[in-house]
């Protein structure tokens, strides 16, 4: 996208039509597979984030496709090979069609990327 929108309504608005399809089956997909998730519009980012309850994985929209980021993706288990990227942190999924959220290993990255901590930070304690 070429512009910064300051809200998920503004950020679907100026999607193309595949892509707002997109990006709304990959809301669903999160929020099924993750229902604690809490979603929140970055709009220092232009994207839709999303805690459970640390900051965990993102959704990014440009033309034609939409990116799933991991925040700690470098740290999660990706045998089917999904993740791309190589940065030091974050890793993402390109989806290119709703089929994309259905894989399994999609949902398990998905899973696995809410429950991930830094490497060498411990949990947080809840008392």
């Amino acid at each position: 996208m070429n512009f910064r929108p300051d809200s998920t309504e503004e950020l679907l608005a100026g999607c193309d039509a595949r892509t707002r399809r997109l990006v709304v089956a990959a809301r669903k997909a999160i929020a099924a597979a993750v229902p604690e998730a809490v979603e929140r519009f970055r709009p220092g980012w232009g994207l839709i984030g999303y805690n459970a309850p640390a900051y965990f994985a993102f959704i990014h929209a440009e033309p034609g496709r939409v990116r799933i980021g991991f925040e700690w993706g470098v740290a999660l288990p990706d045998p089917a090979g999904m993740l791309e990227g190589d940065g030091r942190q974050v890793r993402h999924v390109t989806l290119r069609s709703p089929a994309d959220l259905r894989r399994a290993e999609f949902l398990e990255l998905l899973r696995a990327a809410a429950t991930a901590r830094p490497p060498g930070r411990r949990p947080r304690s809840r008392d």
